[in-house]
């Protein structure tokens, strides 16, 4: 007897407390440090991205792109750096913000911001709109996820992308169990891809590698940030993150590699 999953619900699941805890607010508040990140590593995983749709031969200078959940742009700059128009989905304030300075300081002129949840924008008022369609490392923010895949359809006239790291750093995963932070083993990856078959979308999948830097002060917040998501921080989590990440330091900055995979499609 053959199992049947209903990986709609897996999901639901499998989300649910990510989903309650990384509030908009949290966002907000660890703009400064994932800016720092996105910035210290010249966007190095949208770069990679980027290189992807290249080396297909898809990416075209007219297009113009979604970026769903586009925190400080880390996939934003690259296209924008490449296409005609970059239209950013971010509802945190000051990642928007961090967004439009760090174009603004690289002359580009080609983005704008919807300062709204994706679940928020009102598809109907975008029709075939975009080029290709992205939501990279952000697909927790849907329970509704297949619903949310749909609206992505409806607005783009070319491509569909969803990106998400699938093998942890084994860095962090050492620090999260010296902190007693678990933030579980679910597989977003492999659920979303399930859920896209059973939908009757096969996506293309491809895996990039990506190296992200950082400054030791913006590593230490970033940790410090994240345990305080779950728990209040104390003395020994701060002794803990401190010795750990200067211990893991090269010259004042912080290095994690890591692998992320794309799910991508042409919508029909």
């Amino acid at each position: 007897m053959v199992m049947q999953i209903d990986w709609e619900t897996a999901w639901a699941a499998g989300i649910d407390e990510m989903n309650r805890l990384s509030t908009t607010n949290y966002w907000n508040q660890r703009a400064e440090d994932y800016s720092d990140m996105v910035l210290a590593s010249d966007c190095n995983h949208g770069r990679n991205i980027l290189n992807l749709f290249e080396k297909e031969g898809l990416l075209q200078k007219d297009w113009h792109i979604l970026d769903i959940a586009s925190g400080p742009g880390a996939i934003t700059i690259p296209f924008a750096e490449r296409v005609c128009r970059v239209t950013a989905v971010e509802p945190a304030e000051k990642m928007a913000a961090a967004l439009m300075s760090y174009a603004q300081n690289r002359g580009i002129s080609n983005v704008e911001v919807i300062l709204k949840t994706w679940q928020e924008v009102d598809e109907a008022a975008y029709p075939k709109n975009y080029d290709l369609v992205i939501c990279c490392h952000a697909l927790w923010q849907f329970s509704d996820i297949l619903s949310q895949i749909r609206r992505m359809e409806a607005v783009s006239r070319g491509y569909c992308c969803l990106a998400h790291g699938f093998e942890a750093p084994s860095e962090t995963l050492k620090l999260m169990e010296a902190l007693g932070i678990n933030e579980g083993e679910f597989d977003q990856f492999i659920t979303v891809f399930n859920i896209l078959n059973d939908s009757g979308v096969y996506p293309n999948v491809d895996v990039i590698d990506y190296t992200l830097n950082r400054s030791v002060t913006s590593a230490v917040t970033s940790v410090e940030k994240l345990v305080e998501k779950h728990r209040p921080l104390d003395s020994r989590d701060k002794e803990i993150i401190q010795e750990y990440v200067h211990n893991h330091a090269n010259e004042g900055m912080y290095q994690v590699r890591g692998r992320m995979g794309l799910l991508w499609w042409k919508v029909a």
